[in-house]
């Protein structure tokens, strides 16, 4: 009996099969981007768009981003989940697990990250709405690659987006030509400084809300009394050619004073950018805190060009803020809109997307222990369905914070 062809067959049946038992199992679909809706000192509340063909899912959470610490599964029958159990301040990492009507497991999100909340917001207090937002006025119209159209167009839109925002307090970065900036808003803003003309930083407040804060001098002048008065406010010149403009203001509704503080930091990637980030930051703590003699509260906004994903050592304005007591308001914020979508557009209608942390360069700053709260943070540009409304004001997107201040 001639075995050759049974046996060729078989070896080209062990091949083929051998060759199927040794391919890797594909990667299970993605659930759509989780995002924190809400916040609290002891929990997070997530969302995420409904899977299809998904009838449970299961949260998966961490003490760490490798997820090797501190885990803990939270079931849920809807796209929403509350994870409870977290301690205050400690960052936590999730995932999400959807399965189907037989219990299989088909689809996992990408992790998300989000610390539960460091300060509590004051019970009794008045609500302050504050806004940071690079307008990047003339700048984009020298940037040719961010395909934007010229000052002239965005500037109506950065006046409306302000003007409709409800913002009491307003921190302005490479606002070139602040003076046309303060025409614009005068119908509701009193804009600061007024010592300068072209200004990268500026600083525009709600004249209803507060009124600024002045140094009074009284003196005898040919047997006459003079009293002159001062505006608490100032721009004060960083390290490599930054700014920072500052003004102390009194709510006109609690009689309590404030600093705000618009600043802008270096931008760029490395090493030595870090450490330039690192020895700005540095002495706008040092110069804010040497102008502050009445020693009031201080709440910094601004373009800070750096996000945790550069990582704990190369965040440098972070750990400089929160060697100071500072903390990053979009972590502190009970509700959150919009958190994963990027506050530099990069002149892009489609949002620029992170998953994990957000990645937000602009920031509102707050200090634990000053009695200020953080209600909400929000990335405010207009949109619609899926994108941007055009055109845009800017290749940043204005952040709207939401303070409660006791």
């Amino acid at each position: 009996m001639n075995m050759r062809p049974f046996l060729t067959t078989l070896l080209a049946l062990t091949i083929a099969l051998g060759g199927l038992l040794a391919t890797p199992a594909q990667a299970l679909p993605r659930v759509g981007m989780v995002q924190a809706a809400g916040v609290t000192s002891s929990s997070v509340t997530l969302t995420w768009p409904k899977y299809r063909g998904a009838k449970t899912y299961r949260v998966h959470r961490a003490a760490n981003y490798a997820f090797t610490k501190g885990l803990r599964v939270t079931k849920a029958k809807t796209n929403r989940a509350t994870v409870r159990g977290l301690r205050s301040g400690v960052e936590y990492c999730f995932k999400v697990r959807a399965y189907n009507r037989k219990g299989q497991h088909v689809a996992t999100s990408a992790r998300t990250c989000k610390p539960a909340a460091a300060i509590s917001v004051p019970r009794a207090g008045a609500p302050v709405s504050t806004m940071t937002y690079n307008i990047c006025s003339q700048v984009c119209d020298r940037r040719p690659e961010l395909r934007m159209k010229p000052w002239s167009v965005r500037r109506g839109v950065v006046t409306n987006t302000i003007l409709r925002s409800g913002a009491d307090v307003v921190a302005l970065q490479e606002s070139f030509g602040w003076k046309t900036i303060a025409g614009d808003l005068r119908s509701a803003y009193t804009v600061v400084p007024e010592f300068g003309y072209y200004q990268v930083s500026t600083l525009a407040f709600r004249t209803s809300r507060f009124e600024q804060v002045v140094d009074t001098v009284t003196y005898g002048d040919g047997g006459e009394t003079v009293v002159e008065t001062t505006p608490r406010a100032a721009t004060i010149n960083l390290p490599n050619g930054k700014r920072a403009t500052w003004s102390e203001l009194r709510d006109r509704r609690t009689g309590r004073k404030t600093v705000f503080v618009s600043a802008h930091i270096s931008d760029q990637t490395g090493s030595a950018a870090n450490a330039r980030r690192r020895v700005e930051t540095r002495s706008l703590l040092v110069q804010v805190g040497a102008a502050n003699t009445h020693r009031s509260r201080v709440v910094y906004l601004g373009d800070f060009n750096s996000n945790k994903s550069r990582g704990h050592a190369g965040d440098t304005p972070a750990r400089v803020m929160g060697s100071a007591g500072y903390l990053d308001a979009y972590d502190q914020a009970r509700t959150l809109t919009r958190p994963n979508f990027n506050s530099v557009t990069k002149g892009a209608l489609k949002p620029v997307r992170s998953f994990t942390h957000g990645d937000h360069i602009d920031k509102v700053w707050v200090r634990r222990g000053d009695g200020i709260g953080v209600e909400s943070w929000a990335n405010a540009n207009p949109i619609r369905g899926t994108k941007y409304v055009g055109p845009l004001g800017s290749d940043h997107c204005p952040i709207l914070v939401r303070l409660r201040m006791s």
